[in-house]
């Protein structure tokens, strides 16, 4: 089965992206027409004496949009290669769960494969935090390839 359209969930912590930068190196993009790089910042909801508190509020959420677009912008630019032909789309979004705004993503872009780095917690320290590979891996609307972390030597 040969893909035409990916989305890469691009995360903001170095440990993530190295795995990344190593998989865009090795990965076939010969047949790779379009790229969605996407980032879902968690929006909280925090509860005050007199009320609910949102953040990020709406007015620092657009004021940090252009910072994260250059960042997907300067990091995708280590994951695809020089040579891509392709159409390569940033996407930044607000939602109370960033695996329902990817999930959403997925399914608006008509994805075929999401691409996703996981922190590659097993055991006693996984136990007790869901996993955002797990549940994309359960409900994406397309398949997922997870990088995992690199390996300490």
């Amino acid at each position: 089965m040969s893909l035409h359209k990916i989305a890469v969930a691009l995360p903001l912590e170095d440990k993530l992206l190295k795995p990344l930068y190593h998989w865009g190196e090795k990965y076939d993009w010969s047949e790779i027409t379009e790229v969605d790089f996407i980032h879902v910042v968690k929006k909280n909801l925090t509860p005050i004496e007199f009320g609910i508190i949102e953040m990020p509020d709406e007015k620092t959420f657009r004021e940090m949009v252009p910072t994260l677009e250059q960042h997907l912008k300067s990091e995708a630019q280590k994951i695809v290669p020089k040579n891509f032909k392709g159409k390569i789309n940033f996407h930044v979004s607000k939602e109370f769960s960033p695996e329902d705004g990817i999930i959403n993503s997925l399914k608006e872009f008509k994805s075929e494969l999401l691409v996703l780095s996981t922190r590659g917690k097993h055991g006693f320290q996984g136990l007790f935090h869901s996993s955002f590979a797990d549940k994309m891996m359960k409900y994406a609307p397309c398949d997922v390839y997870v990088v995992r972390p690199e390996l300490a030597a």
